[in-house]
């Protein structure tokens, strides 16, 4: 049994001993053929770093809010008899979205209008015959009181004939219809939603280091997803005086028009919070930039004779902003950066320039 243990074994070793060998002697012929032809220069593009002035902005996720919104309702119950609207239509306040059946309340207000003049006349003769002492101050004060009841209940009647027709109480959009025609609706069952959008609320949030940079007034930019490319200005409304004690945020809102309804109720926006300008900072294109858990850094290309040389050179970046990277450290401006190629690249590689971009 051994013996067969011990010819895999040797089997084993001159076949991982032929192909480790076969590596070692490659690995030398590659080494020679380096050292005879010398190591393969890299192409790639460059970009000069240049002074420019730096806008910088706080970044923020927000939502937008309606300034006023409801689900308009009725405050008696009823049966739909008609509506007056569409979903997604304008409407000014006062204007008539729904009207329910109210044809018994209208005979009801005619019997107590029929009711007030029996009592109007019997309230007049029994006044008339008081001031003459021909008949008691009961009869005048109960004919006074029969008028008052009916005078209140007309008004009552015409309270609820005023009630069954629904009205908008502010001027908006309207969103969904939640009813039909026919359907019997009770108090504050929702017939339809109301918002207004134009001027908007953005509702954000900043951690409690950033407050001293902002102000009431101040101008944001708001983008969307669904139109990433177009930019939104908006103004700084009110800053919260409370800071959340778990995530230590304050809740920020900002008032933008909405002239064009591009910002919808419950929508996600991406916020920037504009802040003064910084003349002469370091700007780079956003490839010059490799990003490294240990710490970005670039490759600066300088000329060392008749060859241009490539170094590793880490950097403090800033923002981005149009394809360029702020650098807070590590360049100063007029520095040579490779653009492309980078992956090719070590420390101390030698490199042909192909092409250089002066337009980033």
């Amino acid at each position: 049994m051994w013996k067969r243990f011990l010819i895999a074994f040797i089997v084993l070793l001159v076949i991982f001993g032929s192909i480790f060998g076969f590596k070692a002697y490659m690995a030398s012929k590659l080494k020679q053929a380096q050292m005879m032809h010398g190591t393969p220069k890299v192409y790639v593009s460059v970009a000069y770093s240049r002074l420019e002035n730096y806008q910088p902005y706080l970044e923020s996720i927000g939502n937008v809010v309606s300034i006023d919104s409801v689900n308009a309702t009725t405050q008696v119950s009823g049966q739909i008899e008609k509506i007056y609207f569409d979903s997604g239509e304008s409407v000014k306040k006062g204007q008539i979205l729904a009207k329910l059946d109210d044809s018994t309340q209208k005979a009801q207000l005619e019997q107590y209008k029929a009711q007030l003049i029996l009592d109007e006349f019997n309230y007049t003769q029994y006044k008339q015959l008081y001031e003459k002492n021909a008949s008691s101050k009961a009869s005048y004060i109960q004919s006074l009181s029969a008028l008052k009841q009916t005078q209140a209940l007309i008004a009552q009647t015409q309270s609820i004939i005023d009630k069954m027709t629904i009205k908008a109480p502010f001027s908006g959009i309207l969103g969904m219809r939640y009813v039909s025609v026919g359907q019997y609706v009770n108090p504050g069952q929702p017939i339809v939603s109301l918002y207004t959008i134009d001027p908007i609320y953005v509702d954000f949030t900043l951690p409690q280091n950033d407050l001293g940079n902002i102000g009431v007034g101040q101008k944001i930019e708001i983008h969307t997803d669904s139109d990433p490319n177009k930019t939104i200005i908006g103004k700084i409304k009110t800053i919260s005086i409370n800071i959340n004690n778990i995530s230590r945020n304050a809740t920020i809102r900002a008032i933008v028009n909405n002239k064009d309804n591009l910002l919808k109720p419950g929508m996600f926006v991406k916020v920037n919070i504009i802040l003064p300008k910084i003349p002469n900072v370091v700007v780079v294109p956003a490839l010059a930039i490799t990003y490294n858990p240990y710490g970005d850094f670039v490759y600066v290309v300088t000329k060392k004779g008749n060859e241009y040389i490539a170094n590793t050179v880490y950097v403090k970046t800033g923002q981005t902003q149009n394809n360029k990277v702020v650098i807070l450290k590590g360049l100063k401006s007029g520095q040579m950066v490779v653009t492309q190629g980078q992956l090719k690249l070590r420390n101390g590689s030698s490199v042909i320039i192909e092409s250089i971009d002066k337009d980033y």
